[in-house]
Order: structure tokens, then sequence, then C-alpha cells
């Protein structure tokens, strides 16, 4: 991802008053979610609230987008990023996303796993791969997580749950990692071959650090699997168990 051109922003959008009125709202739900201690994430009232959350980010993007004057060119079926291996994804997200599948497409579960499966594999065999490079060239510089996630891009292996006509399967539940990626250019340009243009504009849209902390405390509260961020990994050991 390249930061926004210096002429229009710096590297920050800003956030107009509408916008913050709608951040806050977002803050009182995720603390609402927090101290009403439930038993687990996929309690209907969990989801309930956190689809509110979901919705509200929306307008609060919005919002956000409107004031700057900045076009989004991110449109339906366009899945050019959906290339990306997704990481960052809580653990109570990764779970609802599985529940929403067993519910709303459980003949796909074998596929989706199976799919999962594959791309993890071809994830370490890269992994192994981007070691040795790195170990050859001795450059300190090179963030080895970087370089992978952006082989692995390359490689053009398509995000299990989206489908043939390039819409994703779990867009009501899709998650915060998913949603805050944004581009500004011609779509064409979010092809996985010119991930190392500079002058490409993108943007994580994200929430403040305010509501991000709660997440976060969430995240390892309901959290079932240690050490796993990623969607594809997280939902092989997800739609193994049963809730």
């Amino acid at each position: 991802m390249t930061e926004l051109p210096s002429e229009l922003y710096g590297d920050k959008i800003p956030v107009p008053e509408t916008a913050e009125r709608i951040h806050r709202q977002i803050v009182a739900k995720l603390t609402c979610l927090e101290e009403s201690n439930f038993s687990s994430c996929l309690d209907s009232q969990f989801r309930v609230i956190f689809n509110d959350v979901l919705q509200l980010f929306e307008r609060y993007q919005k919002l956000v987008l409107d004031h700057s004057k900045i076009t989004c060119t991110c449109d339906k079926g366009c899945c050019s990023c959906c290339f990306h291996w997704v990481e960052d994804v809580n653990s109570f997200e990764a779970e609802i996303i599985a529940h929403y599948i067993r519910e709303n497409m459980p003949d796909k579960i074998p596929q989706i796993k199976n799919s999962c499966i594959e791309d993890q594999a071809e994830l370490e065999r890269l992994y192994a791969l981007v070691q040795e490079k790195l170990t050859q060239e001795q450059d300190e510089t090179i963030d080895e997580i970087d370089l992978l996630l952006s082989v692995f891009y390359q490689a053009r292996r398509l995000c299990p749950l989206c489908g043939s006509d390039g819409l994703c399967m779990i867009y009501p539940v899709r998650p915060l990692t998913c949603r805050i990626y944004m581009s500004f250019s011609d779509p064409g340009l979010c092809d996985p071959s010119y991930i190392n243009d500079e002058y490409i504009p993108t943007y994580l849209l994200n929430l403040e650090e305010s509501a991000n902390d709660i997440l976060d405390r969430l995240h390892f509260k309901y959290q079932k699997f240690k050490e796993d961020t990623g969607l594809r990994s997280l939902l092989i050991k997800y739609l193994r168990t049963i809730p």
C-alpha cells in the first residue's frame, strides 16, 4: 500500500465532526460489548450489537470520504484486493464468519476448507523461499513478513470466500481489515502486478485508536486459537469445530 499523495492530505484524511460523532457511537457500542460479558461472541445479542458497529462504521467512512471529496473507486464485483492473504482478523470476527457460513452456505464448507488449507500450504512454501532469499541477500532492511504477503498476493490465489461472480460470499460479516482498505485510483491498477507501484493511491480508512483498543481487548477475550489472525488459517480451525 502506498500513502496518499502529499498534495491531497499528507498521510491522513481529516475526520469531520459529523464522523467523530458517529465514531463516539461506535466506541459506545464496543464498550457495551466489552462490559456485557457475553459467554460467546455467537450470542445473538453480541452479533446484533457488533452488526450495529459495522453499520455505523460504513456511515463513518462515507462521512469522511464525502468531507474529503475523494472518490473511492472500489466497486461491486471488483475482487483484485481479494488475492491478499487477509491478516489482522479479530478472533470473534472469524468465529462469526464461520457461523455465517454454516448458516447460509453449509454445502460450500468442504470447498472453502480445502481452499484455505491449500492456500495455507502455499503460504508456508513461499515463506521458506522468502527466508532462503533473504538469507542469501543478507539485506536486513527487508521485512520478511511484508515480502511474504507481497509474494502471496502476486501468486493470485483468490480468497475462498469470493464467488465466481467476483462478489464476497460473506459480505455482511466481512472483517474490518477488509472494510478499511480502499483505492482512489483506476480499478485496473489494483491488479497484483502493480503492488510495487509507488504512485497508486490506496488508503486504510480505519477506526481511531479508542475503538481499536477495545477491539483488541475483545479479540483476546474471545480468542480460541492463539497467535493466529489470518482469515484463511482461522477458518480452517473454526470450520472444524462445533460451536
